[in-house]
C-alpha cells in the first residue's frame, strides 16, 4: 500500500472495477468492486480524501498542504464501471472523484484501440498467437514484415505485465504510425472479439446521461483527448484538437469547464502539449510518473504525478 508521508498528496489512477470473476470477462486486468470498497474505508481511515475545488487551491498555491498526507481518485477512459459501480460507492462514502473520459467514445460508439487490445488480450490469452495474427494482418495489408525486435524495446521490463504482453503493446504503441494501428487493430479485434462494435461501445462506456447525473452528483469530469491517441506523436494543431474538442462537449453538456484538468491519454505529452494547455489555462496536468505530490514538485503542475492503482496493492 502507498505509504504517503506529511504534506504529501498521493492522486490514484483506477482503470476498470467491476465483480471481475462474476463478469464475463474474467482475465481482464482490473480491480475487484469487493477490493475497490477496501481500498475507499483505508483511504478515509488513513488519509484526507480531497475533491477536485480542494486539489485545485492546493495545486494553485491558493491554500496550503494539510500536514496529514491526502489522496485524491480519478478514473480513467470513462467506462461504464464508473457508473454501475464507482459512483454509487464514492456516494455512499461521501467521495467525490475525477472522471477523465475520452470524448469521441460517448457519441460515436466506437471501441477505442487501447480498449480495443485490452480485451484482445482479456479473450485470447496465448500471446504468441496474437503476434502471429498481426503478423499476417500487416504483411496481407502492407507487403512486409512487423518488426518484434524494435531497438527501442531492449528492457521489456513493465510494472503490469509479461514481457510479450509488453512487446505487443510497444510494437502496437511504436511501431506502427496511427492508421496502421487502427486497421490492425480494428482486423484483429474483429477476428477475436465477434461482436457488433457500438453495440459493445454502449456496454463498456459512459453515456451522457451517466455523465450529466454523476456531476450533478458532485463528481468532476476532465480531459483525457478526444480520442486516447499518444499526443507526443501529433502535430500541435491535431494536439490542440484533442484539448479543445472535449472541453466543447462538455460545455454542450453543460459540466463544469471554468476549472478543468488533464490527465494525459498513455501519460504522453511533449513541450508542444504544455504550451497549449497554458494557453488554455488548464489548471493542472497529470502523467503517469508514479510518486507523490509534494511542496517540491507541486510548481511543475503540468507534469503531476500519480499512483496506478497497482501500485497501492
Amino acid at each position: 500500500m502507498v505509504n504517503l508521508k506529511q504534506y504529501n498528496i498521493g492522486v490514484i489512477a483506477y482503470h476498470y472495477i467491476r465483480p471481475i470473476k462474476k463478469s464475463k470477462y474474467k482475465n481482464l486486468k482490473g480491480m475487484e468492486l469487493v477490493e475497490f470498497r477496501k481500498q475507499l474505508d483505508f483511504f478515509k481511515k488513513s488519509y484526507n480524501v480531497l475533491n477536485f475545488e480542494e486539489f485545485n487551491e492546493i495545486i494553485s498555491g491558493r491554500i496550503n498542504f494539510p500536514k496529514k498526507p491526502s489522496v485524491i481518485l480519478t478514473f480513467d477512459d470513462g467506462y461504464s464501471d464508473h457508473y454501475n459501480y464507482v459512483f454509487p460507492e464514492l456516494i455512499k462514502k461521501k467521495i467525490k472523484g475525477i472522471f477523465y473520459p475520452p470524448t469521441m467514445v460517448i457519441e460515436n460508439k466506437l471501441i477505442l484501440d487501447v480498449n480495443k487490445l485490452h480485451f484482445i488480450l482479456e479473450k485470447e490469452t496465448n500471446r504468441d498467437l496474437i503476434i502471429s495474427e498481426i503478423k499476417k494482418i500487416y504483411k496481407k495489408k502492407y507487403k512486409k514484415e512487423v518488426n518484434f525486435n524494435h531497438s527501442k524495446f531492449k528492457n521489456l521490463k513493465s510494472r503490469f505485465d509479461d514481457e510479450k504482453t509488453t512487446l505487443i503493446k510497444r510494437t502496437l504503441q511504436y511501431v506502427f504510425p496511427q492508421k496502421q494501428r487502427e486497421f490492425v487493430l480494428k482486423k484483429l479485434f474483429n477476428k477475436i472479439m465477434n461482436v457488433d462494435e457500438k453495440e459493445f461501445s454502449r456496454e463498456i462506456y459512459l453515456s451522457r446521461n451517466n455523465i450529466s447525473e454523476m456531476y450533478k452528483s458532485g463528481m468532476s469530469f476532465g480531459i483525457h483527448g478526444e480520442n486516447h491517441f499518444w499526443w507526443e506523436h501529433l502535430p500541435i494543431h491535431k494536439q490542440e484538437k484533442e484539448l479543445q474538442n472535449p472541453i466543447n462537449y462538455f460545455k454542450k453538456l453543460n459540466v463544469g469547464v471554468s476549472n478543468i484538468s488533464v490527465c494525459y491519454p498513455n501519460g504522453s505529452y511533449n513541450k508542444s502539449t504544455l504550451k497549449i494547455l497554458k494557453k488554455l489555462d488548464i489548471s493542472f496536468a497529470l502523467t503517469t510518473q508514479k510518486g507523490p505530490i509534494n511542496k517540491e514538485n507541486v510548481r511543475f503542475k503540468y507534469q503531476l504525478p500519480r499512483y496506478d492503482v497497482n501500485d497501492t496493492l
